[in-house]
């Protein structure tokens, strides 16, 4: 018989406790912000594996999979809620910053902007173009040697289809081996898509919070490597992170998991 899953928590929902709970590592407007967040979108989320949080040091990668945009308000704000503020750096499209209220919003929480994709009627396309050529994965590990938690969704855009996950983008595993820090992955899951046979625009939302990966053995394989070999050891690492993806979103990938397991940092702290 299988283990059994983590049991759900259900974040706060009660007016009370939401806005008397102690958020020091904020500053006070996005300490106001965060309570005001936790008050539209805490009733809506639960979290699986909640405890794997407090063994995860800083910084951090968080990996999740992406389906609505619902998501890059209520997600964000349930993971700062769950990690008592501290920080947590999101991969945004530029675009989304610049638009009215909710740019501002998400500007508060010092996103990595994204500037690959351009916007609609090419707005801003010579900010963009500049933008750009500074490589977003330098800017990423900029913020992680700087001590600052990253959140990346890997597939790269809301990938509506209800049983796959669309294939990770390399830039993560480039970041991974570039760096030392641990990726947690953390699966979305709607569970009204099975009732609906596709994932909801909006509604109720579970995190499951996965083990950290360490990715020891996969970046002493690759120190000294450069081209093809080096980007062979980031597609593994990819390929790991989208498996572990997949089993907590309860989706399938589009290629299978790499012979080569994730080492996790439970495994790696053992003596």
């Amino acid at each position: 018989m299988g283990s059994a899953p983590p049991p759900l928590l259900s974040l706060p929902c009660h007016l009370p406790e939401v806005w008397t709970a102690e958020l020091p590592l904020l500053p006070p407007i996005e300490r106001f912000l965060l309570r005001g967040l936790m008050t539209a979108f805490g009733p809506l989320v639960s979290v699986e594996g909640a405890e794997r949080l407090a063994g995860v040091p800083e910084p951090a990668i968080f990996a999740l999979n992406h389906t609505t945009t619902f998501e890059c308000l209520a997600v964000p704000a349930a993971l700062h809620w769950l990690r008592q503020g501290r920080r947590l750096h999101f991969l945004i499209d530029w675009m989304y910053l610049h638009l009215p209220a909710v740019g501002w919003l998400m500007r508060r929480s010092l996103p990595v902007p994204v500037y690959g994709k351009p916007q609609r009627w090419r707005l801003g396309e010579h900010h963009r173009r500049t933008q750009a050529r500074r490589p977003v994965v330098d800017a990423c590990l900029e913020r992680l040697a700087a001590g600052g938690s990253l959140g990346i969704f890997p597939e790269g855009t809301r990938n509506r289809l209800p049983g796959h996950l669309l294939p990770g983008r390399p830039g993560l595993g480039e970041i991974v081996l570039r760096s030392t820090v641990p990726v947690v992955p953390v699966g979305l899951r709607f569970p009204a898509a099975e009732r609906l046979g596709r994932p909801p625009r909006f509604g109720r939302i579970v995190l499951a919070i996965g083990e950290p990966l360490a990715f020891a053995a996969e970046r002493a394989d690759a120190a000294g490597l450069s081209g093809d070999a080096r980007r062979t050891h980031a597609r593994q690492i990819v390929a790991g992170v989208m498996a572990d993806l997949a089993h907590l979103s309860g989706k399938r990938t589009t290629a299978g998991r790499p012979r080569l397991s994730p080492s996790r940092l439970a495994t790696e702290r053992r003596p």
